[in-house]
C-alpha cells in the first residue's frame, strides 16, 4: 500500500497510508489528512488513485500546491520519491527520507569566533591578484598555489556546467562537484520554494555512512545570517564556541566545523549550501569558504538558467496543450447553425481564456423538434471546461423523442452534484422547441432569464424553474412553456454578457442587452449577435474580459 510521509515545519514527521481512492489534504479538521499549517488552505489538495497510479490535484488553494518545486495548475501524476509542498508542509510520496534536515534555533554568532564574509566582497576580488611587487620582496608561494587551485577548480566546474541538464539532475551534479573539491562529512543544498518562501532541502549528501541515519541539524542563526546579510559563514571549532555549547544536538553530533553560503545569482538569493565536518578532524579554512562561495555563485546562475529553460519548455508544452484543448472544446460546440424551417437561429461563444466553461448546443429531437441548450459552469479555465464536456455528454445521452424534460434535468443535477466539488455548479437552460406551433417547453436551472422580444416591442422573460445544477442532490424541476409567435425574437445568454464591466467597473447589464435587441430586431440572428458583441466591446473598451460570453438568438419568421 502506498504511503505519504509528512514532514511538518514544526513537530515530528509521520506516515499516512493511502487506503482510500481519494485523500483530502488541508487545514480543516474534517480532511482525511488534516495539517496544522497556517499557510495551507482549508481544502488544499487531493491525492487520488487513477488507472496509471496516484495523482495530486490542487483544490484552488490560495498559496498553490507544489510538486518537486513547480506549482501544479490542476493535476499531476505522482512517482515514488516525489515531493509535494502544501503550505509549509513537505509530503514525500511513497518514500521516507533517509536523512532528515532539521533547522534548530541557535544563539547569535560571535564575530570573533566565526568568519563572516559578504558574498559580494568575495566575488569582486580577482581569483589571482596580479600586483607590482617591490624588487626583492618575497613571493607568497602558498597563496599563489591556492589561487591557482581555485582557478583550476572554477574552470573545471564551469566546463562541467556548460551543457543543459534537468534541474533535479543538475542539483545532484552540483553537489557531486562540491564534494569532489571540498572534502566534507555531510552537505545539504536547499532552495527557496513555496508561498511564503521557505528553504527546502533538495539534495542531501552523507559521505560517512555511519552518519546516514542521523538528522542533519542546521542552526537557524547561521541560515538567517547567510540570508539576511548575503554572507558566507564559517564556524570553526564549534565545540569551543560558547554560543553553540548550549545546543545539546550540536554537542551530541560532535560537529567540528561548518560552512554555509548563499546561492546568489547576482540578483537574489535562491537557496543555500551547508557543509559540515564531524569525523574529519581538519577544520574548514577561509580558503574553503571562498572556494565554496565561488562555486555556489556559479551554481546559482546555472540553477536559475535551468529553471528559466524548464519554465520556457513547460510554457511551450502548456500552450500546445491549451491550443489542443481549445480546439477540442470548439468541436463540442455546434459547427454550424441549425436548419430549422421557419426559424433563423444562430449561436456564438467567446472565451476569456483559451478554454472556458460556457456551453451552448442545438440538439435535433425529431424532425419538427429542436433542443436548445445554454449553460455556464462556475469558474473558468481547465476545470470548468472539463465539467462542461461531461455535462454535454450526459445531456446528449438523455435526449430522445420520448424523454422527460423534468426527469432529464433532475438526472443532470445529480450527475453534476456527484462529479464536482462542493463549490462547483452549473446554470443551465434547456428548451424543447416545436416547429409548427412555436411552443417551447423549458427548464431553467438558475440560469439568466432568456429575453423574449415580441413583435410589438414588449418583453417577456423565462424565469428560473429550479436550483442550479449540482448545488443540491435530489432536486426536482418545474417545466414551463412559452410560445414564440411569428416575428418574435428570443435571446439566450450567459452572465458574461450582462456582467461585462468597463474600466469604471460598471456592468453592461440586461437592460442594455434588451435595448440592443430592439435596435437591431430587423436584422438576421447572426447580425444581431454581431451587433451585441460590437456594443459590448465599445462599452468595455480597454477593460480585460474576465468571464466567458455566449449568446444564442432565435427568430421566428414573420411569415410563419
Amino acid at each position: 500500500m502506498a504511503k505519504l510521509f509528512i514532514y511538518p515545519k514544526k513537530g515530528d514527521s509521520y506516515a499516512f497510508a493511502l487506503n482510500k481512492e481519494r485523500v483530502t489534504i488541508g487545514r480543516a479538521a474534517d480532511n482525511d489528512l488534516p495539517l496544522q499549517d497556517q499557510f495551507s488552505s482549508s481544502r488544499h489538495a487531493v491525492v487520488c488513485a487513477s488507472e496509471k497510479g496516484f495523482v495530486v490535484q490542487d483544490q484552488g488553494s490560495k498559496n498553490g500546491t507544489f510538486l518537486n518545486g513547480k506549482r501544479i495548475p490542476f493535476e499531476s501524476p505522482l512517482k515514488k520519491g516525489d515531493e509535494i509542498l502544501v503550505g509549509s508542509t513537505r509530503i514525500i510520496f511513497d518514500q521516507e527520507l533517509s536523512t532528515n534536515v532539521e533547522i534548530v534555533e541557535g544563539a547569535p554568532l560571535e564575530e570573533n569566533l566565526n568568519t563572516i564574509i559578504n558574498v559580494k566582497d568575495i566575488l569582486k576580488k580577482r581569483s589571482i591578484e596580479t600586483t607590482i611587487r617591490v624588487p626583492g620582496a618575497p613571493l607568497d608561494l602558498a597563496k599563489i598555489e591556492q589561487e591557482q587551485k581555485v582557478l583550476a577548480v572554477m574552470n573545471e566546474v564551469s566546463q562541467a556546467l556548460i551543457y543543459h541538464m534537468p534541474l533535479e539532475k543538475l542539483l545532484d551534479h552540483i553537489m557531486d562537484l562540491i564534494l569532489k573539491n571540498v572534502p566534507m562529512d555531510r552537505g545539504v543544498l536547499m532552495l527557496k520554494e513555496g508561498s511564503p518562501e521557505q528553504l527546502v532541502p533538495k539534495v542531501v549528501r552523507v559521505v560517512n555512512m555511519s552518519l546516514a541515519n542521523q538528522n542533519i541539524q542546521v542552526s537557524q542563526t547561521i541560515l538567517l545570517t547567510a540570508l539576511e546579510k548575503n554572507s558566507a559563514i564559517l564556524v570553526s571549532d564549534i565545540q569551543s564556541d560558547t554560543q553553540f555549547r548550549s545546543q545539546a544536538s550540536v554537542i551530541q553530533l560532535n560537529i567540528h566545523s561548518a560552512m554555509c553560503v548563499p546561492l546568489w545569482n547576482n540578483q537574489e538569493i535562491i537557496g543555500l549550501i551547508y557543509l559540515d565536518r564531524i569525523q574529519l578532524l581538519e577544520q574548514f579554512t577561509e580558503g574553503d569558504l571562498k572556494l565554496l562561495t565561488l562555486l555556489a555563485n556559479l551554481a546559482a546562475v546555472k540553477i536559475e538558467n535551468a529553471k528559466l529553460f524548464e519554465q520556457a519548455l513547460e510554457k511551450c508544452r502548456m500552450e500546445r496543450e491549451m491550443a489542443l484543448a481549445s480546439q477540442i472544446q470548439k468541436n463540442f460546440l455546434p459547427r454550424c447553425n441549425p436548419d430549422f424551417a421557419g426559424y433563423d437561429i444562430c449561436g456564438s461563444n467567446r472565451s476569456c481564456h483559451e478554454i472556458g466553461g460556457d456551453y451552448y448546443d442545438f440538439i435535433p429531437i425529431e424532425k419538427s423538434r429542436l433542443g436548445i441548450a445554454v449553460a455556464d459552469v462556475s469558474g473558468c479555465g481547465v476545470s470548468a471546461s472539463l465539467l462542461m464536456a461531461s455535462l454535454r455528454a450526459s445531456l446528449h445521452a438523455e435526449i430522445n423523442p420520448r424523454y422527460s424534460l423534468a426527469h432529464m434535468a433532475s438526472k443532470l443535477n445529480d450527475f453534476v452534484h456527484q462529479s464536482s466539488e462542493l463549490n462547483s455548479f452549473i446554470t443551465f437552460f434547456f428548451g424543447d422547441l416545436e416547429r409548427e406551433a412555436g411552443l417551447m417547453r423549458y427548464v431553467n436551472a438558475g440560469h439568466n432569464s432568456p429575453i423574449i422580444l415580441r413583435k410589438d416591442g414588449s418583453v417577456d422573460r423565462l424565469e428560473s424553474t429550479g436550483f442550479c445544477l449540482g448545488m443540491f442532490q435530489d432536486v426536482t424541476y418545474e417545466v414551463k412553456a412559452m410560445t414564440l409567435h411569428p416575428g418574435d425574437t428570443a435571446c439566450f445568454f450567459t452572465d458574461g454578457i450582462s456582467e461585462c464591466r468597463n474600466t469604471a467597473k460598471q456592468e453592461f447589464g440586461e437592460e442594455n442587452l434588451i435595448d440592443a435587441m430592439k435596435r437591431h430586431s430587423g436584422l438576421s440572428s447572426s447580425e444581431i449577435i454581431k451587433k451585441i458583441f460590437e456594443e459590448i466591446h465599445a462599452f468595455s473598451i480597454s477593460a480585460e474580459l474576465d468571464d466567458d460570453m455566449t449568446v444564442v438568438v432565435v427568430k421566428r419568421s414573420a411569415q410563419a
